[in-house]
């Protein structure tokens, strides 16, 4: 997998960092799905990433190389698109660093992963070793930890990988 080319990104989780980890991948010319919870009753099925989209564009320093391109980031919901997760080479996981919360996201999002894709979490703390273990076995191998850093202008990334770690 020396050649490995990612075409299009998911990013779960539409808070402050899923959304700027969306809008980096877009500033990079990679296409991009957000996905967060559904909306409340009453609510589009899509607000809370919409929402996040809407925010990113008033923020300073902008994430956005334009604002334009905020239309580019196609938003899901975790509960009516999974299946838009078979699109994806590479999965960032961004949610809030609650081990349980992450296990229970793992759960139900592991059969909806391509057998190409990287599964990845934005974690800053929490043990990737621990985290793989609610992942399927197969899965397992394809999952690492990337750690995307902020203000924009900072060239930093950390990577972190499980104990099982395969992409030969």
């Amino acid at each position: 997998m020396s050649n490995f080319i990612v075409k299009k990104v998911a990013v779960l989780g539409a808070g402050v960092m899923g959304a700027q980890i969306a809008a980096h991948c877009i500033n990079a010319r990679v296409p991009v799905i957000l996905f967060d919870l559904a909306g409340k009753e009453g609510q589009p099925r899509n607000a809370l990433a919409t929402q996040a989209i809407e925010h990113l564009k008033k923020l300073s320093p902008a994430p956005l190389a334009d604002a334009v391109q905020a239309e580019l980031i196609e938003t899901a919901n975790f509960d009516d698109h999974l299946d838009k997760l078979l699109q994806a080479d590479l999965i960032i996981e961004a949610i809030a660093e609650r081990m349980d919360w992450k296990h229970q996201l793992y759960a139900k999002i592991g059969a909806h992963i391509a057998p190409h894709a990287i599964f990845a979490t934005n974690t800053s703390g929490l043990s990737i070793t621990e985290l793989a273990s609610a992942l399927p076995a197969e899965l397992r191998s394809r999952f690492c930890g990337v750690h995307f850093c902020w203000p924009r202008c900072m060239k930093l990334k950390n990577t972190a990988s499980a104990t099982n770690w395969s992409m030969t």
